[in-house]
């Protein structure tokens, strides 16, 4: 009889304490929960940079021809930069801000014999021809992230719009430099790539304040004299 009386008594004892080291144990590990739970910050920039193909089209301005007749049909490789500010934030749906791209591109061939000579012929002559040309384009921004932000689908999607300054300098035979303006247009889809490593991707967060990486695909286009009308970049981005 006294045997299970004083195991009684001891678990009537112990009860109180673990009782009491519950609600400790059960409190630091919600408030490990919320930790892993936080939300990153605030998504202030864009940048980006780009890579693509790019071809002029149209003559240059005041009459002359030579970045059209030299250099038609050839995909100049593009490289871009693009820097996006958001001012506001529409919650469940996006970003609205600003931006700016600056691209560089450049040619280089054989001048035309005949006006009417295309890349790869034979009407070229032996002395080149090349081009440098470098858009730039203000534009605002709309980002679509409700997909990646609320649903769980790293999908963010972004249209831009502005002015588009087609910035040229054709050198050699028939060369010249100025200006032209046009509407520009991009369409935008990215991959956010923080699924990879959810982990790094918060420290990179809590480090950098890089709040997300993506790989991102753009169309966009140009009414620029001279400018693509119709282009594409692959390209890599983040947000911070």
């Amino acid at each position: 009889m006294k045997r299970p009386l004083l195991l009684a008594l001891a678990l009537l004892g112990a009860a109180p304490l673990s009782s009491s080291l519950t609600p400790n144990a059960d409190a630091q590990y919600s408030d490990e929960l919320r930790a892993r739970a936080r939300r990153e910050s605030i998504e202030r920039f864009a940048f980006e940079l780009k890579i693509g193909t790019y071809r002029t089209s149209g003559d240059a301005v005041g009459g002359g021809n030579a970045g059209y007749r030299y250099f038609r049909g050839d995909k100049g490789p593009l490289i871009q930069l693009q820097l996006d500010v958001f001012a506001f934030r529409i919650p469940y749906f996006g970003s609205i801000g600003a931006g700016a791209s600056l691209g560089w591109v450049r040619y280089k061939a054989g001048a035309c014999l005949s006006i009417d000579c295309t890349p790869g012929d034979n009407g070229r002559a032996d002395n080149k021809v090349s081009l440098r040309a470098f858009p730039i384009a203000p534009m605002a921004v709309l980002r679509l992230d409700v997909l990646a932000r609320d649903l769980g689908i790293p999908l963010v999607l972004t249209g831009r719009i502005g002015l588009d300054m087609f910035i040229y300098d054709v050198s050699g035979s028939g060369g010249g430099n100025g200006i032209t303006y046009g509407l520009r247009w991009a369409a935008q889809a990215a991959l956010e790539l923080d699924f990879i490593n959810p982990r790094r991707a918060r420290a990179l967060d809590d480090q950098w304040g890089i709040n997300h990486t993506y790989l991102l695909f753009e169309l966009f286009g140009s009414s620029a004299e001279m400018a693509d009308p119709f282009a594409w970049t692959i390209g890599l981005g983040m947000t911070f």
